[in-house]
């Protein structure tokens, strides 16, 4: 069966253009119809050829929910017609169908009225990113960079964890108003007179429990080093995507550090993190459709990707549709 797809055709273009899918889902796979999918950091790297999967053309996308068409043998937790986000499965997710394993995928409400509402792997990832970290009561937490994901991490630590006092430092000024808003203690931006002062008190003081670094950048890398816990202090990272870093490895090791990483890989179990999250959702603890900013149809999509990377128009979050 051929369906619509987006493909990167050539760096910073998009094209749709046809996939060939099976007609019937394999062994333990569900079919979906697409309703939506999220365009992640990787996406938005990929949209720039930067370490894709091959040279260009190719077809991206992760994030996709949608309703389940048809369930091949052995699937017995789903049946057609219910309505799924799929946690993990595969990176060509943008596209109007697409069989996926069942067990990367959870159900949703039968009633949904607005599928951008409701990308969720994002979501997973972050429930997983704070469970493997293991905070302790009264945790001093540092966030560096809060965009889509530092945010998301955000209500987290906020409003599920047993995290003390949360500071954030971030420096384009409508995200500090955001972290403010869903409760961050202190907000700084690193580059001003206030901010560096308490940049100093923090290493004074001898670093954070816990730094979770999300900026995407290798000044936010530093700063988050610099602010790590003297001994048995814990480096979280967020968004070493695509790219290489350096690191201090004497500081490292002297001072005992933990390094924690984001990738589902990093759990064998990551499966079980979707119920989880979902669970999580119901509760309200997170609540990442109020962090979409952009959504467009998939026959018009180019622009997303544009401002994925300039992040104009206050961008944070975008979703395709289908």
């Amino acid at each position: 069966m051929k369906c619509d797809a987006v493909w990167v055709a050539e760096p910073y273009k998009i094209e749709i253009r046809p996939v060939e899918i099976a007609d019937e889902p394999g062994y333990g796979q569900i079919q979906i119809e697409v309703k939506a999918c999220g365009v992640c950091a990787w996406d938005s790297y990929l949209f720039q050829g930067v370490t894709g999967p091959g040279p260009t053309p190719y077809p991206i996308g992760h994030e996709a929910v949608g309703v389940v068409r048809k369930v091949g043998g052995g699937v017995t937790d789903f049946k057609a017609g219910d309505n799924v986000f799929l946690g993990t499965g595969g990176n060509e997710m943008m596209s109007q169908y697409l069989n996926n394993i069942a067990a990367g995928a959870a159900k949703l409400p039968k009633e949904i009225d607005d599928w951008s509402r409701w990308i969720i792997e994002p979501t997973c990832c972050v429930v997983n990113l704070l469970n493997k970290t293991q905070i302790e009561s009264g945790d001093k937490v540092v966030l560096v960079g809060c965009g889509y994901m530092g945010l998301l991490t955000l209500m987290g630590l906020v409003r599920g964890s047993q995290a003390g006092e949360v500071i954030v430092f971030e420096k384009r000024p409508e995200r500090r108003d955001l972290a403010r808003k869903y409760g961050a203690d202190r907000v700084f931006d690193p580059y001003d007179k206030e901010g560096q002062a308490w940049i100093e008190e923090l290493k004074a003081e001898g670093g954070a429990d816990v730094v979770i670094e999300f900026s995407a950048s290798n000044s936010g890398f530093e700063l988050a080093n610099e602010l790590i816990r003297h001994e048995a202090g814990k480096l979280v990272i967020g968004s070493w995507h695509r790219h290489e870093m350096s690191f201090d490895g004497t500081r490292w090791h002297l001072g005992g550090l933990s390094v924690y990483n984001l990738s589902p890989m990093s759990n064998r179990h990551y499966t079980d993190v979707m119920k989880q999250t979902k669970a999580l959702l119901d509760k309200g603890i997170y609540t990442p459709q109020d962090l979409v900013t952009h959504v467009a149809d998939y026959r018009d999509c180019q622009p997303i990707f544009e401002k994925s990377i300039s992040k104009e128009d206050g961008y944070i979050k975008g979703v395709i549709t289908f």
